[in-house]
């Protein structure tokens, strides 16, 4: 039995790009809670928070790579014209709105809140940019959800 070369086999086309995108918003919400509970764990090495911490930063930056829309260069000029169309810079601009909204609004309420409750520098970042980050995501999965049919 021989196999054949395929050149392009791993490389994502346009189509599972955008299928990725429809899909991942929705389990960002998990990933946050998850990463909370490694980084504000209590019983945690230092070791363990750290890379807690790393795996947050590298989460939260491909996250922000997403809602962007900067280039991907491994995808074909072509298939980047698909990925980044008019609907989808749409989508992307009113979805960095909302999280900005959002963070604004949780900036203020962190700010009313602490006049009561002490609040942690590294709670409140995460707290911050999860925020900001898991409404802009919803957001922008609500609005790139998959299209009806046309005959539906």
């Amino acid at each position: 039995m021989s196999y054949r070369e395929r050149s392009h086999f791993d490389r994502p086309t346009a189509e599972s790009v955008q299928r990725t995108r429809r899909m991942l918003p929705w389990l960002i919400p998990l990933i946050v809670v998850q990463q909370g509970s490694v980084i504000f764990g209590h019983g945690f090495d230092r070791s363990t928070q750290i890379f807690g911490t790393v795996a947050w930063i590298a989460v939260s930056l491909a996250m922000l790579w997403m809602l962007l829309g900067l280039p991907m260069r491994w995808l074909s000029e072509r298939e980047q014209a698909i990925v980044n169309d008019e609907r989808s810079r749409a989508v992307r601009g009113d979805s960095a709105c909302w999280g900005i909204a959002a963070l604004i609004l949780i900036g203020c309420g962190m700010m009313l809140a602490r006049l009561w409750v002490p609040l942690d520098a590294g709670m409140a970042i995460y707290g911050l940019v999860n925020g900001a980050l898991v409404v802009s995501l919803c957001r922008y999965g609500w609005l790139n959800r998959a299209e009806p049919a046309e005959d539906e």
